[in-house]
């Protein structure tokens, strides 16, 4: 049977059997990899089976542990952070949204703080508003903007379309409340990485065509990290899937557990542009912002990058890819022992303070 056809395991775990610890690195995949990261793999990441092998696992067993990555660099001293709750307006839900807000140190602009709304990783089934707080502590710090990382819904639980509409109430919060919370709305980008970085691509085509927002400003930039873009792929459409099918930390089976445990009705939701961004029309494409995409050239996920940013180019609007050599998709949260997830850290952060402040 094709891994794509695969049925979960009524605990949502993917049917098949733990490795051996010290687990290894495919051979079809290791000459591939940065020294560097083989060498934290062999000492850290083989003996790390909740890490490499989540999909393995129940999903309630993952959810409990937090499934935090090391290696990421520790969190950067901001002027203050707080928690509050987004009021629904405009979609359905039993409670409001949560969300962290990262003031960077320094005077506010006159006008007010550029402002970043993230979307977390974790494949719309695991992560949290905890999950990336280094990332954004440095991205508030070093783009000089406020950082609000949003708590969106999550699979099995909540499957699509649950994650995009929290995400979409959220931005519109922002642009709408953005004096009240010392933000000027004329500089707001959505970003993400991952399925935060689908949710971040997502967002730009909903606002620019939403009734919701024709009294607010335009977006001003969109910044996407290793991001999926497209819910149909496979190693037939997308050189990536086959190349990097036993790649570490998300290898195609623990991509296709996500996509099946986020997408259970499959079929057309595959496709739909809302968790799908790469199908949006051409003339949807021609109305979203300016954009950063990093991607990582050992993930599974590379090719959909490249494609979204194609897309981009050919319908007009300014795109910069940068392909991360030989690291695989959790390079951004290995920034403290990763060469290369620590430039794709200060990439991506160098591209948004320029959004903001050119």
């Amino acid at each position: 049977m094709s891994i794509y056809d695969t049925i979960l395991n009524d605990d949502y775990s993917w049917p098949e059997e733990f490795g051996e610890v010290p687990l290894k690195l495919d051979s079809s995949i290791i000459k591939k990899l940065d020294p560097e990261y083989v060498a934290f793999f062999d000492e850290i990441l083989c003996q790390r089976p909740d890490i490499l092998e989540t999909h393995k696992f129940p999903v309630a067993k993952t959810k409990a542990g937090g499934n935090v990555i090391p290696g990421q660099a520790p969190a950067m001293k901001v002027a203050k952070t707080f928690d509050f709750k987004i009021p629904r307006k405009y979609t359905s839900g039993e409670s409001p949204i949560d969300a962290r807000v990262f003031v960077p140190t320094g005077e506010k602009p006159a006008s007010g703080w550029p402002c970043t709304v993230w979307y977390h990783g974790g494949g719309w089934v695991l992560g949290n508003i905890s999950t990336e707080n280094s990332y954004c502590t440095h991205l508030a710090e070093l783009a000089k903007c406020i950082v609000i990382t949003i708590d969106y819904r999550l699979a099995p639980e909540f499957p699509f379309p649950a994650c995009v509409n929290d995400a979409f109430e959220a931005l519109l919060y922002v642009m709408e409340n953005a004096a009240d919370m010392d933000i000027d709305n004329t500089r707001v980008c959505p970003a993400g990485s991952s399925a935060g970085g689908n949710l971040a691509a997502t967002m730009t085509h909903k606002y620019a065509t939403s009734s919701f927002a024709k009294h607010l400003p335009p977006l001003r930039f969109q910044m996407m990290i290793v991001p999926v873009t497209d819910n149909t792929a496979t190693d037939k459409t997308m050189i990536s899937w086959k190349e990097n099918e036993k790649t570490p930390q998300l290898p195609a089976t623990k991509m296709l557990w996500y996509r099946k445990i986020y997408l259970p009705e499959a079929g057309t939701t595959l496709s739909d542009p809302e968790s799908s961004p790469l199908f949006y029309p051409n003339e949807s494409f021609k109305n979203v912002p300016p954009a950063f995409i990093a991607a990582a050239e050992c993930d599974v996920l590379r090719s959909e990058a490249e494609a979204y940013h194609d897309k981009l180019k050919s319908n007009g609007i300014a795109s910069e890819i940068v392909i991360y050599k030989g690291v695989p998709h959790t390079a951004m949260v290995m920034n403290e022992r990763l060469t290369q997830g620590a430039n794709l850290v200060r990439d991506t952060i160098e591209s948004v303070r320029a959004a903001f402040y050119r």
